[in-house]
């Protein structure tokens, strides 16, 4: 006879005896649609150091919609960004996103332009002068509690102003003593350290994609702007300009319009009239 405690026995075995379900090879057509929640991708402050190709991570402390990170090669992670929608040219949002974004990868390391790539460059122009990035880098801080300023140079360099203990990989250069943005520089990140370690929530974004620099005229300056281009000028009706020393009193001028040589101070008085004061030493 088997009685209720035997049974009870039993159905603890029958259940300590299950093992877990292998999803990748017991299972067909999963349909998660109706879950309260999934997570697909592991999940962290840091990059793993390692990986194989096809695993995900999603990296909760990078700016939203930069977040998803590949693993294209053996331990090597890729910030994963698509292309914009429609036929048209032009950046993409997510491109935009990716260009010279900067991460917190490790405790001492920065990532910084992990997308700027051969296959897709980063770029920066100032004026008529653009440049093309094909490779990310990083910066490494060893020492101290303070910031970096991360920015491109005007001359076009990648840059890491900083005012703690820190190095450049090839593709940036490290500044010390620098506590801001350079005024003829392109911002790109600010990262806070302390006691030698990048802060896991120190990172603000500084780019701006759409900006615009105003120029105003003032006294004796006058500003033009042809075909996009900003010409800076000198107002003649309220400065003077120097012209050649004029041959007679009648030469042609320009009223306001001077000159000087090693005796005289000539002065456009009014259209083609020249007045002369003697220069003596004193």
């Amino acid at each position: 006879m088997l009685y209720p405690w035997g049974l009870c026995v039993l159905g603890v075995a029958v259940a300590s005896a299950q093992t877990a379900v292998d999803l990748r090879t017991q299972t067909k057509n999963v349909d998660f649609s109706t879950a309260i929640s999934t997570k697909p991708f592991q999940t962290g402050t840091t990059i793993p150091a390692t990986c194989a190709p096809g695993q995900m991570f999603f990296l909760s402390t990078a700016a939203a919609g930069s977040n998803l990170y590949g693993c294209t090669a053996s331990n090597i992670w890729t910030l994963e960004s698509g292309g914009s929608g429609g036929g048209g040219g032009g950046a993409a949002v997510a491109g935009q996103l990716g260009d010279f974004q900067t991460t917190r990868t490790s405790a001492n390391t920065l990532t910084i332009g992990p997308g700027c790539t051969s296959a897709t460059p980063c770029h920066s122009r100032f004026g008529a002068q653009a440049y093309t990035y094909n490779t990310g880098a990083t910066v490494t801080i060893s020492g101290g509690t303070g910031a970096a300023y991360i920015y491109i140079s005007n001359a076009g360099v990648l840059t890491v102003g900083h005012n703690v203990t820190a190095s450049c990989s090839t593709g940036c250069t490290a500044q010390s003593g620098v506590s801001g943005f350079p005024a003829d520089a392109i911002p790109l990140f600010t990262w806070t350290a302390t006691s030698g370690a990048w802060d896991a929530s120190g990172g603000t974004d500084q780019r701006a994609f759409l900006s615009s620099q105003v120029l105003a005229s003032t006294t004796g300056i006058q500003i033009t702007q042809t075909s996009g281009q900003n010409s800076i000028g000198v107002d003649t009706t309220v400065v003077g300009l120097r012209v050649a020393v004029p041959s007679t009193s009648s030469a042609s001028c320009v009223t306001g319009t001077w000159a000087s040589d090693t005796n005289f101070y000539y002065v456009c008085v009014s259209a083609n009239t020249w007045k002369r004061a003697t220069l003596s030493s004193f």
